[in-house]
Order: C-alpha cells, then sequence, then structure tokens
C-alpha cells in the first residue's frame, strides 16, 4: 500500500516515524546515569563522528557552567540521534533534567526526537511520555509557544487519549489559521488514518501559503495518488525533482513516487 511506502522511505523524515507509531484509531475529522557505551542500532557510527562524540563526553565531564554543560550534552544526544541510538540519547536527557530544578527545553527536544525515531510503539510511547511532562510544563509557562504546543498535541496521539492531540492541533489552528506545523502535522494525521480528501485539502492549504514548501507537495502529491488523481501527483513530483531548492531526500521520494506513476 502506498501509506507504507511512504512511512519506509521517509527515514530521513523525522515525522514518518511518528505515523508508524499512532494508533490506526486517531481520525483527523471536523466530528505521539552516564553512557558509556552505545546501544545496538541499525546504523554505523562513522569514526569521525565516534571522535566528536567522545570530544563532547570529555566536555560534559569536564564543563562546570550549567548553561554550557546542558549544551554540550544536548549536542551530544543529538549526535546519538542522528545514528538510532535513542537510548544512549534519553540518557543524556535525563542527566540535563538532573541538574536543573527547572523544565528542560533541552531534554524535552531529546525526548521527543527519541520519540519520533523509536524503532518499536512499546518504546515511542515511553519517550513520548517523558516529553509530555516537561513540554507540558513548559508550555504552562509559555502558552503561546505554537512550536511547543504543536510538539506537546503530537505524543498526546499516542496517549490514552488521542483525540485530545487533535483537538489540541486544531486550537493552534484557531489561533494562527496559517501555522504550518498545525496543518501539515493534521494532514500526516489524516493520510495515516486513510483520509486522503481529507489529506489533499490540508497540504493544498499549505502549498498555497507558499508555493516552495516541497514537503507539502510531496505529501499533496501522495494523496493524491491515493484518490487517482494521477495526473495532477505527476504534475507536482515533476516540479519538485525540477526545483533546486528541495531537499535531497524529498527528491529522493518524489522520484521514487514518479517511477511507480
Amino acid at each position: 500500500m502506498r501509506r507504507t511506502q511512504l512511512i519506509l522511505l521517509l527515514g530521513a523524515a523525522a515525522f514518518a516515524v511518528i505515523l508508524f507509531q499512532l494508533p490506526k484509531s486517531v481520525v483527523e475529522n471536523e466530528q505521539l546515569q552516564e553512557v558509556t557505551e552505545v546501544e545496538n542500532h541499525s546504523m554505523e557510527i562513522p569514526q569521525e563522528v565516534e571522535n566528536q562524540i567522545n570530544e563532547l563526553r570529555r566536555l560534559v565531564e569536564e564543563e562546570e557552567n550549567f548553561d554550557k554543560k546542558a549544551n554540550f550534552a544536548h549536542s551530544l544526544a543529538r549526535r546519538y540521534l542522528d545514528y538510532g541510538a535513542v537510548d544512549s540519547a534519553a540518557r543524556y536527557a535525563e542527566r540535563i533534567q538532573s541538574w536543573s530544578e527547572q523544565p528542560s527545553e533541552l531534554a524535552a527536544d531529546i525526548y521527543f526526537t527519541a520519540y519520533e525515531r523509536s524503532p518499536g510503539p512499546e518504546q515511542a510511547k515511553e519517550y513520548a511520555q517523558k516529553a509530555r511532562g516537561l513540554l507540558q510544563e513548559l508550555l504552562d509557562k509559555d502558552p503561546t509557544n505554537y512550536f511547543l504546543k504543536n510538539r506537546l498535541a503530537m505524543t498526546m496521539v499516542v496517549s490514552e487519549n488521542p483525540m485530545a492531540g487533535i483537538s489540541m492541533l486544531r486550537e493552534i489552528l484557531a489561533a494562527d489559521k496559517n501555522n504550518r506545523q498545525a496543518i501539515l502535522n493534521l494532514g500526516l494525521l489524516a493520510i495515516q488514518s486513510g483520509q486522503f480528501e481529507r489529506a489533499r485539502e490540508r497540504f493544498e492549504n499549505l502549498v498555497s501559503l507558499n508555493a516552495a514548501d516541497h514537503e507539502a507537495k510531496l505529501y499533496l502529491a501522495v494523496s493524491m495518488m491515493e484518490i487517482n488523481q494521477q495526473s495532477q501527483a505527476r504534475l507536482l513530483l515533476e516540479e519538485i525533482l525540477a526545483t533546486q531548492d528541495s531537499i535531497p531526500a524529498i527528491k529522493m521520494m518524489a522520484n521514487d513516487y514518479l517511477n511507480g506513476l
């Protein structure tokens, strides 16, 4: 099925992993200790990156200034996340949070990305829950921060109350009707639940707001393919491939879909 193909192809796009974790019942309509070794993972870490990791470990241990120490730990965690070592990264989120009595946006970022990139649903739910707790505290202090609210909403769609996440995304759009991330999230949820007409509407909205949004164009093309609008989808995919500033991963996916038409 093309929806499954989309998820598999979007390895370079973090949201694809979220799609894989979401419960199928979610429907978007009107009515997610010190580290000494890296756990097993599918991507081999190049020696250059290993050297960066070792240097960042040293800096984390030697730095006494909290802000610098936390930033080094966050950078280290991001290196692990880039290569699928989500548990190793999450341990640094724990350390960052242990150094402060206040909720850390850096720790929340690590947990959220670990949730996005977890290989299985149970692990994803664990990190979504940890991210959710910090994001909620951060949002309580800054309720108009839609970046945090979008993330919180996407952790909620893999909770016991997924519709609360959908409602939160709608709240964002009620306050900021052109909020790209909320529109994108709702569109992707529509794809995940098989509501391709609804997804098409969301992505058409994004493309109307920004004709250079190649990610939205790709998802719009996928939605059109699923509702048998092949010729329109082909035009969109060809546009993506003809544009110099498209991200390589997006071009790769567009090319794959075009070859499949």
